[in-house]
């Protein structure tokens, strides 16, 4: 009983150090999932806010094409009014 247990106690060593070095660890293979940021948004009309969760980069996009419409708006508001607001009577 004693030699098995030896026996086994000095081939185990032997297996962990059998392992390839060279081969990487699997979880640098997978790419790196990107964290998700959330927020609250509240729909027009509704009290109730749904939270919405994305990427980073997600956001971003979502932030430009959102200043991009205020922006149009802005612009649209300034052409119809300008000829009513500055005009001289």
């Amino acid at each position: 009983m004693k030699f098995l247990i030896a026996v086994a106690l000095i081939t185990s060593p032997v297996a962990v150090g059998a392992q390839n070095p060279n081969q990487p660890a699997k979880s640098s293979e997978e790419p790196e999932k990107e964290k998700k940021i959330c927020r609250s948004m509240n729909a027009t009309g509704s009290f109730m806010a749904t939270r919405v969760c994305n990427t980073a980069a997600a956001w971003r996009k979502f932030d430009e094409i959102t200043a991009d419409g205020a922006q149009q708006t802005r612009d649209a508001y300034r052409m119809t009014s300008a000829g009513t607001l500055n005009a001289k009577r």
